[in-house]
């Protein structure tokens, strides 16, 4: 009886349900060619919300993990064939009327088919669940090398010879920790850059990273350069907190090598996060551990460290190996004319040159930064230039390379071309790393552009200028966007010029400020530079009559302005207070008559009823800074040019401020929750509204975060046809992040139905650079 029970289950499993289900595929024709329709829905949905995720990772410099690419390919394939389905002109031919009997065959062959592209979707669709659709690439390491490309298309053998036996010894077991050490300006650097290239394409490690240390080392900074090239992110803020977790990120990798160029003592490795190499631990490994891993083929980990430094005692006080530590000596003789000759050009060969330029290239003493920056300072000068720069060469003693090197870069400095392009390159040494746009304020504020109209015409002369210093090899190239860099001993040189020649005052991280200058040299001081140094307490008042430039970064968190700490410093021009809690600003704020440009990024700001007295005052900056309302007295500063309230807390701005600044070229709003008015509304308005910047006859640039667009005005033209740098978000889905990196003229719209400005935004987005549109009606 089972048996039979079992054979009648068997028939009914090859024969019945079969029937069923071809049974199926006649009777539910309409279903499931609905069913396919949904799917498709929901698939190309999908699709939208993948490829938007795709572009915000691309504008975020992020590459497209490969997986999303071939689901993407998969996607839109059986979106083709379920469209070619569906648009089949046979399926006319199955269904009934009462003319015609449907075409049975074909109605099951279609349905069945539907089913089975149906199924193909839902698989499709089910791959689709991504966490993240980029990442971010780990960065090359030659970006992060802050160094002069001195060989240009010239060989030289001592310098070949010499990266060949670094590559040895990172080849060497026994070699953990290697050092190079020689003069500024000798060409570490670049050498370690080309070494890190080698080790890169040979794949001598599994991962090779590199980071600038300087004489005044930003602990900060390096932990960043390191895990941008690992692809890690911090997701701790303190300095011990990143330490552990780079510490770690270095350790998992099987084998590493981490170049720090330009070691000085005040660094410590450990603190930094990079893990100490004990040479002769590892050397027990390497022979304990050796014939096991040959058998399973099994890297150790490693993590080599290749140091550079202008002193050998200081790789040694590092722990460098002694027997790996290298000199890296001067350029020969021949080799120094070559790179001298590429440099300066074929007009050295000029028989009345000559002579007198193998003197000069001679007197360069075989450094590479002295030959390139004297070389092409002298490209276009004629033969009294030429003649000038070695007797100025000669009077610094042989002995003296650091002198030399110093005496050329000084040569180049006082070569340029104009007085705003010297107080430019001063500028740029006392403020390193600081983003263009920033530097701008400063300019501006100072006035160093004489005869410049607009915020406009003074950016692109400062980048002009910047462009220049670069040929002239005062800059450094660099990859990092929107930041000037400089050669350190480049910058050794300036600020040293600066404190000489002009009484600059200056501290840096990780500097402790115990005791101020002298009452005579803080009464010649222009510039008082205070670049996160450690400030226990600021003295009540200081009397600089002729300071211009205040600039503080705030590293001690209980540090309060004094109430007539500025009450001495009638000239100021350009004011920069960061990071600091200012409950109140300083009545000392009100004699600051000629202030032009102020800086009170990421403070804490509540009352600042002293700004109002800023008559001057074209630029403020309140960039990321803590407060709710716009101060009222903001409308007394009628000669503001540039307002920047990007990434505050700011929501509340009063009516008729915003339309009051009439002089107003450039306005930074971005990343705000400003809750605009309707300009309609019968109500009395506690908020500006957006009709107020079209009364802004002179705004040129834009930025600027919508989250309601109903309460655009109607009319836009007037308010944006001026517009020549904009990046605009309209709507609640938008985050900041997606536009910041765009284009100069970026527009992003998300909006509803019936929405009553569709002449309005035809107008907005005329001449948009990069616009990104979702569900327009």
């Amino acid at each position: 009886m089972e048996v039979l029970i079992s054979l009648t289950a068997k028939v009914a499993e090859y024969t019945v349900a079969p029937i069923g289900r071809q049974a199926n595929h006649l009777l539910s024709y309409k279903g499931n060619f609905k069913e396919l329709a949904d799917r498709v829905n929901e698939l190309e949905a999908e699709r939208v919300t993948t490829n938007r995720s795709i572009e915000h990772e691309r504008r975020n410099m992020r590459e497209i993990k490969p997986n999303v690419i071939k689901w993407l390919e998969e996607v839109n394939e059986i979106i083709e064939k379920a469209n070619q389905l569906q648009r089949d002109p046979r399926c006319a031919k199955v269904g009934c009327s009462v003319r015609s009997f449907p075409n049975l065959i074909l109605r099951h062959q279609l349905s069945r088919k539907a089913t089975k592209i149906t199924q193909e979707v839902v698989q499709v669709l089910n791959k689709g669940k991504f966490d993240q659709v980029g990442y971010l690439n780990a960065l090359d390491s030659a970006a992060f090398s802050n160094s002069f490309s001195t060989r240009g298309g010239v060989m030289f053998e001592t310098r070949e010879l010499f990266k060949e036996e670094i590559v040895k010894a990172l080849e060497d077991s026994n070699a953990c920790s290697i050092g190079i050490y020689g003069l500024g300006g000798v060409g570490k650097t670049y050498l370690v850059k080309e070494v890190a290239q080698i080790a890169k394409q040979h794949k001598l490690f599994d991962a090779v990273v590199i980071a600038n240390i300087s004489k005044t080392p930003d602990i900060g900074r390096i932990q960043g350069e390191i895990a941008d090239q690992l692809d890690l992110s911090f997701g701790k803020e303190t300095i011990t907190g990143r330490a552990y977790l780079l510490r770690q990120r270095i350790k998992a990798e099987k084998t590493i090598l981490v170049i720090l160029d330009d070691m000085w003592p005040s660094f410590e490795l450990e603190k930094a996060g990079i893990p100490l190499v004990d040479k002769h631990t590892t050397r027990i490994l390497d022979k304990q551990n050796a014939k096991q891993n040959v058998e399973q083929n099994v890297k150790q980990n490693v993590c080599k460290l290749l140091i550079t430094s202008r002193n050998k005692d200081v790789l040694l006080e590092k722990e460098t190996q002694e027997e790996f530590t290298f000199r890296l000596d001067l350029l020969s003789e021949a080799e120094t004319w070559r790179l001298f000759q590429y440099m300066a050009g074929e007009k050295v060969n000029d028989t009345r040159l000559q002579n007198v330029a193998t003197q000069v290239a001679q007197k360069c003493a075989g450094l590479p930064l002295v030959i390139v920056t004297v070389a092409r300072g002298l490209k276009n000068k004629d033969i009294y230039a030429w003649k000038d720069a070695l007797r100025q060469l000669e009077s610094v003693g042989h002995a003296e390379m650091d002198a030399i090197a110093y005496s050329a870069l000084e040569l180049s400095y006082k070569w340029l071309a104009s007085d705003e392009m010297k107080a430019l390159f001063l500028l740029f040494a006392s403020l390193p790393d600081i983003d263009i746009e920033y530097l701008l304020n400063v300019v501006v504020g100072l006035d160093i552009f004489k005869d410049i109209n607009t915020v406009d015409d003074a950016r692109n002369k400062l980048y002009t200028i910047i462009e220049s210093l670069k040929a002239s090899c005062l800059l450094s190239e660099g990859n990092s966007s929107g930041v000037v860099q400089m050669n350190n001993f480049v910058r050794d040189v300036a600020i040293s010029i600066a404190r000489r020649d002009h009484h600059v005052f200056q501290r840096e991280r990780p500097d402790e400020l115990k005791e101020w200058p002298t009452k005579d040299f803080l009464k010649r001081c222009p510039h008082i530079i205070l670049n996160g140094c450690h400030i226990h307490e600021l003295p009540q008042r200081l009397d600089c009559p002729n300071v211009k430039f205040f600039f503080l970064i705030n590293e001690n968190p209980s540090l309060e302005i004094p109430d007539i700490f500025f009450e001495g410093m009638g000239s100021l021009r350009v004011l920069d207070l960061t990071h600091l809690n200012l409950s109140s600003l300083p009545t000392s704020f009100r004699s600051l008559t000629n202030l032009q440009t102020l800086s009170l990024d990421q403070c804490t700001l509540e009352n600042m009823d002293a700004i109002g007295a800023l008559k001057n005052l074209e630029i403020l900056r309140l960039w990321k800074s803590s407060m709710i309302k716009l101060p009222k007295e903001i409308r007394n500063l009628t000669k503001i040019r540039l307002l920047d309230l990007s990434h505050s807390g700011i929501e509340v701005i009063p009516p008729n401020i915003i339309s009051s600044l009439s002089k107003l070229e450039e306005l930074y709003m971005g990343n705000t929750s400003i809750k605009w008015e309707d300009e309609n509304s019968a109500k009395q308005n506690v908020n500006a509204s957006l009709a107020e910047l079209g009364q802004l006859s002179k705004l040129t640039a834009l930025e600027l975060q919508i989250r309601e667009a109903w309460i655009l005005p109607r009319d836009l033209k007037l308010m944006f046809e001026k517009l020549q740098r904009y990046k605009i978000a309209i709507g609640d889905v938008w985050e900041w992040a997606e536009i910041e990196n765009g284009t100069l003229k970026t527009l992003m719209l998300k909006l509803g139905t019936n929405i009553h400005i569709e002449h309005g935004i035809k107008a907005l987005i005329k001449g948009v650079e990069s616009l990104y549109l979702d569900e327009v009606d």
